[in-house]
């Protein structure tokens, strides 16, 4: 009977782990997460593995076991008492819920305007500002920063930003 199992894979082999089982047959989900990068002054869109380090496979133990423990990228099977324990197929859905087509779960950043936030990144790291809008299409947002007697209005993707509590 098929299960889902947490499978660990070499650092850095989750790929080639998801392609290798894939190709031999069993079913592999392995979640990505959208995440934004800001290096020599530009942000940079990159997919990462979700759970580094470990991707989800759906196989039956007492036939597939040996191709999937000794599978090229494969670390091994999470288990107890050095025996693979299932994870629970509502779990899965969950995660798959909450991914799109491309099984890449995008983080929903909820800015309204006068929220207070806060810059995460760039030359203006650490500044406080006031969200203003929203400018083309979502990605990029309007702040008002809050300096000496002045709010310059700064436009920044929306990566860089938290909101203060």
């Amino acid at each position: 009977m098929e299960k889902w199992y947490v499978i660990q894979t070499k650092p850095k082999k989750e790929e080639e782990a998801t392609n290798y089982l894939s190709n031999k047959g069993v079913e592999i989900f392995s979640p990505l997460i959208e995440s934004f990068v800001y290096r020599n002054g530009k942000v940079s869109k990159e997919l990462r593995p979700l759970f580094p380090g470990y991707i989800f496979g759906r196989f039956d133990l007492e036939v597939n076991y040996p191709l999937v423990r000794w599978g090229r990228g494969v670390k091994c099977v999470l288990g107890f008492g050095g025996y693979p324990v299932p994870l629970a197929d509502e779990v899965i859905v969950i995660i798959k819920n909450r991914t799109d087509e491309r099984n890449i779960v995008r983080i929903r950043r909820d800015f309204k305007p006068n929220d207070l936030v806060r810059i995460t990144s760039g030359p203006l790291k650490d500044l406080i500002g006031i969200f203003d809008r929203w400018v083309s299409d979502r990605e990029r947002v309007r702040i008002l920063l809050n300096l000496i007697g002045y709010q310059p209005e700064v436009e920044l993707h929306y990566s860089m930003l938290e909101k203060v509590a």
